[in-house]
C-alpha cells in the first residue's frame, strides 16, 4: 500500500496525524455485560465517576494543552448529561455518535438499525456545535454493508475497525479511521472488582509502563507517517493520578512540530477529499469478497 505511509500524505507536509478521542458511555458498556450492575449502586458508581469528575478533569487537561478532541457518546447519555456535554462542546470539542444505548447492530434488522442511528445523531446534533458526522460501533461485530446504513443515516465516517493504521474508505465511500486496543485506557485500568469484572481482566498496572506504551506507539506512528488514535474514558483516565499520564503524553506529542494534531472529523474530511480507494487486498475488501463468495456458494 505505497500510498498509505508517505510523509507527504498529511496536510502542510506534516509527518503523521494524531487524534485524541474520548469514549463517554456513563456505564452503559458495563451494564451491557452485566445487566444487574445498574441495581448495584456501589459497583455501578465506578463507571459513574466519569460524569462526576472525569469529564471535567479531561476537559481541563485538554484546555491546558490547547487541543480539540473527539467525544463518542451514546444518544441516551446525551439525554441524561445534556448540560455536561454542552460544556464539553463549549471547550471546542466535537461530539460524535456511539449509538443510542449500547445496542448490538449485528443483532438488528437494517430498518431498526437506521432508526437508532438517526435517533442518536438527531439527539447529539441538538448539543453539538457542528453536524454529527462520525460513529463508533458500541458493541458486537461490524455487520455486512453496515457502512451503507451509516451513510443512509447521515454519517460520513466511522472509527470502529482495526484493520489498518491509516484511514481508508469502504466501497460505499464511508471513511474509516482505524483504532487499536493498545491505545485505549480500558485494558490497562478497568480492574475495579474482586473477582475481576469482566472475568479475566488484569489488575492495576504500572502507570509508568502504560505511559511508556503510549509513547512508544506514538513514536512508531510518527516514524512511519501513520494515524495515531488515543482512546480515553473519563472513568478510567480522568482520575487525579492517571490524568498525569495524559498530560505527559500530550506534552510529548506536542513537542514535535511535524504532527497534525487533529479531530477525527478533520482527518476523515481530509481523507475523503483525497478520494483514496482501498486496494483489493485491503482487509475491508477481503472481508467483503469472502462474504460474496460464501453467498454465491449457498445459491
Amino acid at each position: 500500500m505505497s500510498n498509505m505511509a508517505s510523509e507527504t500524505f498529511w496536510p502542510q507536509g506534516k509527518r503523521c496525524a494524531a487524534i485524541v478521542s474520548v469514549i463517554f458511555d456513563d456505564g452503559l458498556d458495563a451494564v451491557a455485560q452485566a445487566p444487574d450492575l445498574a441495581a448495584r449502586s456501589k459497583s455501578f458508581s465506578v463507571w459513574q465517576y466519569g460524569a462526576t469528575r472525569g469529564v471535567e478533569r479531561l476537559c481541563k487537561t485538554f484546555a491546558a494543552a490547547g487541543i480539540s478532541t473527539s467525544w463518542f457518546v451514546p444518544g441516551i447519555v446525551a439525554e441524561k448529561h445534556g448540560q455536561l456535554l454542552r460544556d464539553v462542546v463549549a471547550e471546542h470539542h466535537e461530539i460524535e455518535s456511539h449509538g443510542w444505548a449500547f445496542e448490538r447492530y449485528d443483532a438488528l434488522e437494517a430498518s431498526a438499525a437506521i432508526e437508532l442511528l438517526k435517533r442518536s445523531r438527531d439527539r447529539l446534533n441538538s448539543i453539538a456545535s457542528k453536524d454529527v458526522s462520525g460513529f463508533r460501533l458500541p458493541a458486537g461485530n461490524w455487520p455486512r454493508h453496515f457502512d451503507r446504513l451509516l451513510l443512509e443515516a447521515g454519517y460520513s465516517w466511522s472509527a470502529s475497525l482495526n484493520g489498518d493504521d491509516m484511514p481508508y474508505s469502504h466501497s460505499s465511500s464511508l471513511v474509516e479511521i482505524p483504532v487499536h486496543i493498545e491505545l485505549e485506557d480500558r485494558p490497562y485500568f478497568q480492574f475495579n472488582f474482586t473477582p475481576a469484572f469482566p472475568k479475566g481482566q488484569s489488575r492495576i498496572p504500572s502507570y509508568e509502563a502504560v505511559l511508556a506504551n503510549w509513547i512508544a506507539e506514538f513514536d512508531a506512528y510518527r516514524k512511519y507517517g501513520l494515524c495515531y488514535v488515543l482512546q480515553l474514558r473519563p472513568e478510567w483516565t480522568g482520575t487525579p493520578g492517571r490524568i498525569a499520564l495524559v498530560e505527559e503524553l500530550l506534552r510529548h506529542i506536542s513537542s514535535f512540530d511535524d504532527v497534525w494534531l487533529a479531530t477525527a472529523a478533520e482527518v476523515a474530511r481530509w481523507h475523503g477529499d483525497k478520494s483514496i480507494v482501498a486496494p483489493a487486498e485491503h482487509p475491508i475488501n477481503v472481508y467483503e469478497a469472502y462474504f460474496s463468495e460464501e453467498q454465491a456458494g449457498e445459491r
